[in-house]
């Protein structure tokens, strides 16, 4: 089986959040040492001194600076890191599935829970409906997209809908040409799954 996660990918993340808090920390650190540093230049300057709004130009400029900045880095790199860190942090401890399906297509990459993926749609067997139903299976971006053809029978662990590792065990194009008669109207024919 391809497993598409690895022990270092947790490490990695972990390293890349740690590393966006220090870099945001220094930054932080930096801003407070300039507000110290005008605060105390203004206190320090005789009455009514021509250059009295300096410090107070540089620090408003400063803080403008330091506020869009927080917004932009926490709001997004930072949230996104540390949302990829948790994702693959779950995989460790959450529950697993084993499933075999078809695969159909390729979707639309989404951005999941500030996670992007390549959505993957699977056709399952219901033994409820005694048909084929759609699923979509998320593949993270950051690694390299699976190789499927239509058609192909691939057996895949996942937790939640996230794919961990997967393997090609078949192929048949009954699922795709039944799932291609249902969207295109026809009505196709009902029949038992196949092992």
């Amino acid at each position: 089986m391809t497993t598409v996660f690895r022990d270092e990918d947790l490490v990695a993340a972990f390293k890349q959040k740690r590393r966006l808090f220090w870099i945001y920390m220094a930054v932080t650190a930096a801003f407070a040492a300039l507000l110290i540093g005008c605060i105390v230049w203004y206190v320090s300057m005789p009455y009514q001194d021509s250059l009295m709004y300096l410090p107070q130009l540089i620090l408003c400029v400063a803080a403008c600076i330091y506020i869009i900045f927080s917004f932009i880095f926490l709001g997004i790199k930072f949230q996104r890191v540390r949302k990829y860190y948790k994702m693959i942090a779950s995989l460790s401890v959450g529950m697993k599935h084993v499933n075999s399906s078809y695969f159909l297509r390729y979707a639309t990459p989404e951005l999941n829970d500030s996670v992007d993926y390549y959505v993957l749609t699977m056709c399952e067997w219901s033994k409820k409906k005694s048909e084929y139903l759609d699923r979509k299976i998320y593949c993270d971006k950051e690694k390299p997209c699976p190789e499927f053809a239509a058609g192909d029978k691939v057996s895949y662990l996942t937790h939640g809908n996230t794919m961990i590792g997967y393997e090609i065990v078949g192929h048949s194009d009954r699922c795709v040409t039944e799932r291609t008669a249902e969207e295109s109207g026809q009505q196709p024919e009902k029949h038992q799954e196949e092992e």
